[in-house]
């Protein structure tokens, strides 16, 4: 993957892509009520939202480089299209897709060879904005301060850990035989147009080796 990734460098800005934030302290849980937190989060999410995104891939000997995103998720239909620009507006990519499938609408015809780098990417926007509401039949595990939400699934465990005030999905990971497959942080939340939107997240992929940061910029918010 890393040679790939070096192809990327005329088509797209360079940043600076160190981890931008600080995750909020997690507090003491009090008389903690698993179900109720989990419906209490699903309802305060936005159904639908576009976002105006700064969309950062760190890759293992390169640069950071920088794409700007227009995403637009649909939770209720579980899709999400994401097209991404360089800093000049020269569109690269249209991903499209849903929890199952990723199809790669439209690239620009340098990165054709980045198709299966673009797919991963895609499948990982899913993982960040489609599924962030563990399953009712997932088994819990109460802590002082966290509350873990565990789904056995056909290529790992999914776990999703929740906490602060009010409760939220601070981070989501999928466990395979020999460790992590992909994990997903949500560092903060603001409420918009009252709903709950994560405005700093970080997605490691450690099956391809990248990390992808999302710099929110704006988001119209569509309950």
């Amino acid at each position: 993957m890393n040679g790939r990734f070096a192809s990327l460098v005329l088509l797209i800005m360079a940043g600076c892509a160190k981890l931008p934030f600080a995750p909020e302290p997690l507090i003491p849980l009090r008389n903690p009520d698993p179900p109720a937190m989990r419906e209490s989060f699903a309802r305060a999410l936005p159904n639908r939202f576009t976002s105006d995104d700064t969309i950062i891939i760190q890759a293992p000997f390169h640069h950071d480089l920088a794409v700007l995103g227009v995403l637009q998720v649909n939770r209720s239909a579980g899709t999400f299209e994401l097209i991404a620009l360089n800093h000049l507006g020269i569109k690269l990519f249209d991903l499209k897709g849903d929890r199952s499938n990723v199809s790669l609408d439209y690239v620009l015809p340098p990165l054709l060879g980045l198709k299966d780098i673009l797919l991963s990417i895609g499948r990982d926007v899913a993982r960040m904005y489609l599924d962030l509401v563990p399953a009712q039949s997932a088994k819990t595990e109460i802590e002082s301060d966290r509350i873990l939400f565990i789904d056995r699934q056909s290529d790992g465990t999914a776990i999703y850990e929740f906490g602060g005030d009010p409760p939220a999905l601070r981070q989501k990971w999928l466990e395979g035989f020999f460790g992590d497959i992909w994990r997903v942080r949500y560092f903060r939340y603001s409420t918009e147009s009252g709903a709950l939107y994560p405005r700093g997240v970080v997605m490691d992929n450690e099956r391809y080796h990248y990390r992808i940061i999302i710099k929110n910029r704006d988001v119209e918010i569509d309950r």
